[in-house]
C-alpha cells in the first residue's frame, strides 16, 4: 500500500505546473485585455480632443454656417464613427459674441446634435462655459467704444465609450463608472 508520504515526485510536480500555468495564463490575459481596452481608450480620447480643436477652430472663422459645421464634425470620419452611432455623441457648438453699447454683456448662440445624454452638460448660457477671464474680453467697454475681443467659440464634444473586452466596465479597471454605467469622455476647445 502507498501512504500519501510515498506518492512519487512527478506527479506533485505535474499539479503545481499546471496551477502555475492556469495562474500564469489568467495573469496574462487579465493584462493583455487591460492593454487593449487602455490603447482603445487612448484612441477614442485623442480622436475627441482632435475632433474639438478642429471645430472650434473652423467654427472660429466663420467659414461656414451653424448647421454646418456640425454637419461637417458629424460626418468626420474617426475612431469615433459618429454617423453608425448617433446615440453614442454629443457636439455643442456655442459662438459668444461680444457685446455693444446697447448690451454690454456678451451673447451666446448654442447649437448642438447628437443622442448622448448620459453625463452631458450643455454650455449654460450667457457665457456658454467661457472662462471668466475671457468674458471681460467681449465685454463692451464704453472707454474703447467696444470690446476689445469681437467672439470666441466654444465647442464641446462628449463621447461614449464601448468596452471591446471583458474587463471594460470593471471599475477598478477604468472602464465603467459605477456598476455598469458606461464611460463618456468629453473634449473641449476654445478659440
Amino acid at each position: 500500500m502507498m501512504s500519501l508520504h510515498t506518492i512519487p515526485a512527478c506527479c506533485n510536480e505535474r499539479g503545481t505546473a499546471l496551477l502555475e500555468l492556469s495562474i500564469s495564463i489568467m495573469l496574462f490575459l487579465f493584462m493583455t485585455f487591460g492593454i487593449i481596452e487602455y490603447g482603445s481608450m487612448i484612441n477614442e480620447r485623442n480622436a475627441l480632443t482632435q475632433l474639438a480643436r478642429e471645430g472650434a477652430s473652423i467654427a472660429s472663422r466663420n467659414l461656414t454656417s451653424n448647421q454646418n459645421m456640425l454637419d461637417l464634425l458629424e460626418s468626420t470620419d474617426n475612431a469615433l464613427k459618429f454617423s453608425t452611432n448617433p446615440n453614442k455623441y454629443r457636439i455643442f457648438l456655442a459662438q459668444i459674441t461680444a457685446g455693444t453699447a446697447g448690451n454690454p454683456t456678451p451673447t451666446c448662440a448654442l447649437v448642438q446634435r447628437g443622442g448622448l445624454t448620459n453625463g452631458v452638460q450643455a454650455p449654460a448660457p450667457p457665457s456658454c462655459d467661457l472662462p471668466a477671464n475671457l468674458v471681460t474680453y467681449l465685454t463692451y467697454n464704453a472707454g474703447l467704444g467696444t470690446a476689445p475681443v469681437k467672439q470666441f467659440t466654444v465647442v464641446k464634444v462628449y463621447y461614449e465609450h464601448d468596452p471591446i473586452t471583458p474587463f471594460g466596465n470593471l471599475d477598478w479597471y477604468g472602464g465603467g463608472g459605477t456598476g455598469n454605467a458606461p464611460t463618456v469622455f468629453m473634449s473641449e476647445a476654445i478659440f
